[in-house]
């Protein structure tokens, strides 16, 4: 196979050098299986089998040169019928803010759970016990809290569909309390703080702001009897510390936590409990750490499973 990886993908001037090291690892990966690997520097569009890029674009994203490269490859690849291996944010890092990096998670041709292909064929049902050894993660059984934990996303994200984060939380809120009495926790995305700060909680008893960098997730999630996203990743964090979780997008399944998750808030009080063996094996085909990804083992794994291979 013929892999190109897409330095260029990166801003010129980016000081990030993680995202560079994992891309160099994935060519001397990739290398290691003996594929031919392209490294791509410059404006140029290779043709191969497959393109790896760091992070993903979206139609509203900004026309910023690097992000123009990701679309093109990314257009290529799909007009020629070959593939786009995205390089995403890891689902685990609650367990350990300080070293979020510890593994990536990788998709196939997009980046929501109802476009992309996450390599959930012939599973590695030992990956699951091998990420919960690295955080030494116990499975935790369902409980009960006693705050309703609302997570913000970007204001306008491309994850939004282009909602206004305000718009949401106003619906959403004034749905929760025609249901409950609970106290209502609106956490900031870490990312946009303002949206937070410029919500006004005044109109609804009884519902409190949450900023990351005072409360961690883990601990929150402590006391949470449910958690509301739109379709954010904080749900899996949720569904990990046994916490079920509200999905509000009227296309749940672009939600990593989908089967899995309520979604009709009139059952808040009473959620739906799911079996989660299945959502545990299936998230952890899709992570990776940065030694897996130099010695080829990642690679090896992926090649193995790409659609129609």
């Amino acid at each position: 196979m013929k892999v190109a990886v897409y330095m260029s993908g990166i801003p010129k001037r980016s000081r990030n050098e993680a995202k560079k090291a994992i891309l160099r690892a994935w060519a001397h990966g990739v290398a290691s299986q003996g594929d031919h690997v392209v490294l791509v520097e410059d404006n140029r569009i290779v043709p191969c089998d497959v393109a790896i890029i760091q992070g993903y674009v979206h139609e509203g994203s900004k026309q910023a040169p690097h992000l123009m490269i990701r679309r093109r490859a990314i257009d290529y690849q799909a007009s020629k019928g070959k593939h786009s291996l995205i390089l995403d944010s890891n689902l685990y890092q609650f367990l350990l803010p300080e070293d979020q990096d510890k593994y990536l998670r990788y998709s196939l041709d997009g980046i929501f759970a109802n476009d992309a292909w996450y390599f959930d064929k012939n599973r590695d049902m030992s990956r699951w016990d091998k990420i919960k050894r690295s955080y030494n993660f116990t499975e935790t059984e369902w409980h009960t809290g006693e705050d309703i934990l609302v997570c913000l996303q970007r204001n306008g994200g491309w994850s939004m569909n282009g909602r206004g984060v305000a718009d949401w939380v106003t619906q959403t809120v004034s749905e929760i309390r025609s249901y409950t009495q609970r106290p209502i926790i609106l956490r900031g995305h870490p990312g946009d703080l303002p949206s937070l700060d410029q919500f006004d909680t005044s109109p609804w008893p009884n519902v409190y702001k949450q900023y990351p960098r005072e409360v961690p997730l883990v601990t929150q999630l402590a006391n949470t009897h449910a958690t509301v996203t739109y379709n954010s990743s904080p749900g899996v964090a949720s569904l990990l510390s046994g916490v079920p979780v509200f999905v509000t997008d009227p296309v749940p399944e672009r939600s990593q936590c989908w089967p899995i998750c309520n979604t009709n808030l009139k059952k808040i009080e009473s959620p739906e409990l799911f079996d989660r063996q299945d959502f545990y094996h299936r998230l952890a085909q899709s992570h990776w750490t940065l030694l897996e990804v130099q010695k080829g083992e990642a690679w090896k794994f992926m090649k193995q499973r790409l659609p129609n291979s």
